[in-house]
């Protein structure tokens, strides 16, 4: 961008002396893009919320494609399109040539429209209409050459990401009828799913065994017995040691009665801070790209060794607690968890290992120390409710307890995801998007 301003704005002065014309050329090169940035971070925090909301509509996602897919995708598209302008950093899929004038928030636009669509069909109209609302107002030679980079962006990592084994069915998962291992869970007692994550192609970690997340303890272990107890106590529906704000803290980190969902929560974080700290666009772009693939890799992670352990749920492993061979634990074959326990194995911990990654990430970004921030939960059917977080941590803390106290995981799970799935976010930050 910056090459381009000056050869436009030195042939514009020609009938000028030259030190007049490299006074007023580093003027408008030092002016121009920064205006630019300032106004293409709004359109990024924008289409990045518009691109949550469109993950989150109910139908929009088609069956085999987890939402972290079509964050991680619509994410990389948006900051290739805008780092096209300045090239800082490295480039994930594309680095477009940028035509002199094109507008950037043209190019995030379409961008964010042209994978979205490509991804949730069901929601063209909205995405076209937002489309729309964006590049109104911009001038129409602008508007047309931005688009063409957002859409050249959007193309290629449409096209990297072809074959990555989300196409693929869930295969069945196979474990032996013994105690410890995970069988369907009430009332759905449905068969696993997403079986199909450990041949899932990362974005930034190749595969899903890389950061391997250390397994569950025996089962007749003395940490077993603690870890089984706890839940036992906290998580039971009708618990009472569990304190109201807890019980309301795992409902909302579930989505029961909000419509703010795990994907609504860390991209707004970062958008919110981003915001406060006067970020451009092209680095709130980035960290947005940062995220949602460290989202998607550590879920690849956690999902692989819950194939590969098949440990039993808390309700399972409550009711049947009679052949676990640890005379510390006693059965309760009518105890229920708060939450509705997900159709898949316990240990490592989805939730857990999410929260350290993408924490990590947002401390790797906004830098060490205190970053005060809030999140609301909207609710539906629940309350608002407005927290405040001294920092990234206190945050993905709470979301791995909640699954505690809502008794669908262990503690061992909890600590063990977090620990190494911490790993994930720097590796991320560390290895992709890097300054050039």
């Amino acid at each position: 961008m910056a090459h381009r301003v000056r050869r436009v704005v030195a042939s514009g002065f020609c009938s000028f002396s030259p030190s007049l014309v490299s006074v007023l050329a580093a003027v408008l090169i030092a002016a121009l893009p920064l205006a630019g940035a300032a106004q293409s971070l709004d359109t990024v925090v924008t289409w990045n919320r518009q691109m949550v909301t469109s993950v989150t509509t109910p139908g929009a996602n088609p069956p085999t494609v987890f939402m972290t897919r079509p964050l991680a995708i619509v994410s990389v598209a948006v900051f290739d399109a805008v780092n096209s302008f300045d090239r800082v950093y490295q480039p994930y899929a594309a680095l477009v040539t940028v035509p002199a004038g094109a507008s950037r928030d043209a190019a995030v636009a379409q961008a964010a429209h042209d994978t979205l669509v490509a991804l949730l069909p069901t929601q063209k109209a909205a995405l076209d209409a937002q489309l729309g609302t964006t590049l109104a107002g911009i001038p129409a030679q602008a508007a047309a050459d931005g688009s063409a980079v957002g859409a050249a962006a959007a193309k290629a990592i449409l096209d990297e990401r072809t074959g990555d084994g989300w196409e693929h069915p869930f295969p069945p998962l196979v474990l032996p009828s013994l105690p410890g291992y995970w069988k369907p869970t009430p009332p759905a007692n449905a068969p696993a799913a997403f079986t199909n994550y450990p041949y899932v192609r990362g974005f930034v970690v190749d595969n899903g065994r890389r950061f391997m997340i250390e397994g569950p303890p025996a089962l007749t272990s003395p940490r077993y017995a603690a870890d089984f107890n706890q839940v036992k106590a906290w998580g039971a529906v009708n618990s009472t040691v569990r304190s109201a704000e807890q019980t309301l803290i795992s409902n909302q980190w579930a989505g029961v009665g909000t419509s703010t969902s795990l994907n609504h929560v860390w991209n707004n974080v970062l958008g919110d801070v981003a915001r406060a700290r006067g970020w451009s666009g092209a680095d709130a772009a980035r960290g947005f790209a940062l995220l949602n693939m460290t989202f998607h890799d550590a879920l690849m992670t956690s999902f692989t060794g819950k194939f590969v352990y098949g440990l039993w749920r808390p309700v399972t492993a409550i009711r049947e607690a009679a052949s676990d061979g640890n005379g510390d634990t006693d059965p309760d074959p009518e105890w229920l968890p708060l939450l509705p326990t997900p159709p898949y194995p316990s240990a490592p911990g989805n939730m857990a290992c999410i929260g350290a990654s993408l924490s990590r990430v947002l401390d790797r970004l906004f830098g060490p120390g205190d970053v005060g921030f809030s999140v609301t939960w909207t609710g539906t059917t629940g309350p608002t409710t407005t927290r405040t977080y001294n920092n990234f941590g206190e945050l993905s803390e709470q979301e791995a307890y909640s699954r505690i106290w809502g008794g669908i995981h262990f503690l061992s799970e909890t600590l063990s995801s977090a620990g190494q799935c911490a790993r994930i976010g720097d590796y991320a930050v560390d290895n992709v998007l890097r300054k050039q």
